[in-house]
């Protein structure tokens, strides 16, 4: 979820239900593809390929993503109620204060692969979220995996990301090449890995 997954809530007669998505651009067709696969075998979705969907850009005839839906779950709600918020009847995405728990060095390779990029360091795209919560999520990887970070503007108002600091770089790589698949290595293009 601190990724380019997003969550649906389905309302239900006797209990509600969530249901997980995520898409992908054409250029990471090989992660959402492994992605697809991995969650087939775990028996999450019904497909083992995901579903090509045409998306609509003001100056792109023909745009494309990826998408992977997952089955829906109520005993997921709560990864729901943790991790939105409604403000004005609009449901925001927001980061749970027990976030830490769970990012994993797999979590943390999934997030780059999902939303990292190389500019000497490694980027992280945190655009949504506040200043706050990514000052709290560069606390935690520094804090848990040894990274310095910093939290700097996008150049878009109130949009934020999270900079992993090149001095860093040899021990974001020994957390993440692990977990990586080889087509998203250009996520830490520039380093020696």
């Amino acid at each position: 979820m601190l990724g380019d997954f997003w969550a649906d809530l389905i309302p239900g007669k006797t209990l509600n239900s969530v249901r997980f998505q995520i898409e992908q651009s054409i250029i990471n067709t090989a992660y959402i593809h492994y992605l697809t696969l991995y969650f087939y075998h775990l028996g999450y979705c019904a497909r083992p390929i995901p579903v090509l969907v045409k998306k609509q850009h003001k100056n792109i005839e023909n745009s494309f993503n990826y998408r992977l839906t997952l089955f829906t779950f109520t005993n997921l709600t709560w990864v729901y109620d943790a991790f939105y918020e409604k403000v004005k009847g609009q449901s925001i995405k927001k980061i749970p204060l027990f976030i830490s728990e769970y990012l994993t060095p797999i979590g943390l390779a999934h997030w780059i692969m999902q939303d990292g990029s190389f500019m000497k360091g490694i980027s992280i795209a945190t655009n949504s979220l506040t200043f706050e919560e990514c000052k709290f999520l560069a606390l935690i990887l520094n804090n848990k995996f040894n990274l310095k970070t910093s939290v700097v503007k996008t150049g878009n108002i109130n949009q934020w990301r999270i900079s992993i600091w090149k001095r860093s770089i040899p021990e974001l790589l020994n957390i993440v090449i692990p977990y990586f698949i080889p087509d998203m290595i250009y996520k830490l293009k520039g380093n020696s890995i």
